[in-house]
């Protein structure tokens, strides 16, 4: 019964993500940090990838709790977020890199801000070759440089 449970939660939670097929990764990646801001975990569910369904089924259900996403550095950057990001770019391994923020000396700062420090992104992925709608994989660091030389097309 439990697991029953979890799996429709699951399913529940990932039911909006169709309408992520409509949309490219920037406006993925925007509706990621909208629920960041909002502290919204089944909104954020609602873009998920494969991988990490079962994590937000968990905190969906009180499983686990929210302070693993919502915490730390990534999780300030992402309820800090500012409202601006750059245009996605993609590295080679199927990911869509969407930078939001900046990681600066005394915690993230807003893209725009003048920080120095790597970028902190918004990670998609597609969860195999027959998908078309980029799911949230995480929020990584990534290298200013590195994203420069990113392809701006998939």
């Amino acid at each position: 019964m439990k697991n029953g449970l979890l799996a429709a939660l699951a399913l529940l939670a990932t039911a909006p993500a169709a309408t992520a097929q409509t949309m490219g990764p920037t406006g993925v990646a925007a509706a990621i940090l909208q629920a960041y801001t909002a502290r919204d975990v089944a909104a954020i569910a609602a873009h998920t990838n494969e991988t990490n369904a079962d994590f937000f089924a968990a905190l969906i259900t009180g499983q686990d709790d929210p302070a693993e996403l919502f915490g730390g550095t990534r999780g300030a950057a992402g309820t800090g977020w500012n409202g601006k990001m750059l245009p996605a770019r993609f590295n080679g391994r199927g990911h869509a890199i969407v930078p939001f923020a900046i990681e600066a000396e005394t915690g993230p700062a807003g893209l725009g801000s003048g920080a120095a420090g790597r970028y902190m992104a918004i990670v998609l992925t597609l969860d195999g070759p027959q998908d078309t709608s980029w799911g949230f994989e995480d929020i990584n660091y990534i290298r200013r440089g590195d994203y420069a030389g990113m392809a701006t097309t998939r």
